[in-house]
């Protein structure tokens, strides 16, 4: 049985949300109770919606059902008193796609997002979207809310230990806000702490998965350019010599500006470049030049040199070698100069 499942079997989910409302109303409840959003939906002649919203101590708990839409929060919907805040939702069911940032993550049931009410958000459900969540202000994760920024927009598991200890009490709180009449706000003090562990547990977590991305990345980087001149250095070469698989490594690499083989044929062209522009190599053809940093197909390379510096090697050779003439033979130049 799923966690949700679970919740579902304990009662902890919300049931009876009320009566369904039709798409201008249910959006008007969504600006009231979590953010001023600007919606659009295809059908909203046949769009239905439900929400319930209680808040205790400053801590907003919303639960939603709908159809599928659109929510764009831009930067002239945000104001000085809503930027303030956190939003952490967990998907019951359907999808939602959120994105924020550089960041978009798509949620599926058992999944939850935190995301920040001061930045542009963007926010798309399919049909038979459910979620709970609670909106509360930055101050209550730590008196530097910012801090969460590597975390926000992306997608982690509810699963068994922290993360299921604190929605199984988000959950049950919300189920029973309605009883707990003075203990409410103390209740909802100690949910937050236990929110602010889960949360600077997940940043943790994350920031050691970065670490050893990045210390990846970088053993990777020294060995591209240790092997640049083998014509056979691949993605898939270099995962093995590092003993991770061909997916892994291209996911060490997603957040930064190149693809692993972008990245080898960069340094090649650098380093061809520097060839090229050197007196003391101008006897040198331009087809060993390549041959020597891995292109071992001069007409290839000739296309490749021209896509990133805009022209042709023989070319950028005499445009930095205005002398160069002198010193090479006449029908030295080889095919693709």
């Amino acid at each position: 049985m799923s966690l949700i499942e679970g919740f579902k079997a304990s009662g902890l989910l919300a049931e009876d949300l009320g009566p369904p409302v039709a798409f201008d109303s249910w959006t008007d409840a969504v600006r009231r109770s979590v953010l001023r959003f600007d919606f659009d939906c295809d059908r909203p002649g046949v769009f239905s919606g439900t929400l319930s919203d209680r808040s205790v101590a400053g801590v907003s708990f919303v639960d939603m059902e709908c159809e599928r839409h659109a929510a764009h929060r831009g930067r002239d919907s945000i104001s000085a008193e809503d930027a303030g805040y956190y939003v952490l939702t967990l998907q019951l069911s359907g999808r939602l796609r959120l994105s924020q940032g550089d960041s978009s993550v798509v949620l599926t049931p058992g999944y939850f997002a935190i995301y920040d009410s001061g930045e542009p958000t963007d926010l798309v459900s399919s049909d038979g979207y459910k979620s709970s969540c609670i909106k509360f202000p930055k101050q209550r994760v730590g008196a530097d809310g910012d801090s969460l920024e590597p975390i926000t927009a992306r997608a982690f598991e509810c699963a068994a230990g922290m993360t299921s200890a604190a929605w199984t009490m988000i959950l049950a709180l919300n189920r029973n806000l309605d009883s707990l009449g003075d203990n409410g706000p103390l209740a909802v003090r100690g949910m937050m702490d236990l929110v602010t562990t889960m949360l600077r547990d997940e940043l943790g977590q994350h920031q050691r998965v970065s670490d050893r991305r990045d210390a990846l990345c970088e053993r990777v980087s020294e060995y591209i350019d240790a092997h640049l001149a083998d014509p056979d250095l691949t993605p898939g070469s270099i995962a093995a010599a590092h003993h991770v698989s061909l997916r892994h490594l291209h996911a060490a690499f997603e957040p930064t500006d190149h693809t692993v083989a972008s990245l080898i044929r960069l340094r090649r062209l650098e380093r061809c470049q520097r060839d090229l522009s050197d007196p003391l190599l101008a006897h040198v053809p331009v087809a060993a030049i390549a041959a020597r940093w891995g292109f071992a197909d001069a007409s290839h390379f000739g296309q490749v040199f021209k896509r990133h510096t805009g022209l042709p090697p023989g070319e950028f050779r005499r445009g930095v070698l205005p002398h160069r003439g002198r010193v090479v033979a006449a029908g030295a130049e080889p095919a693709g100069g």
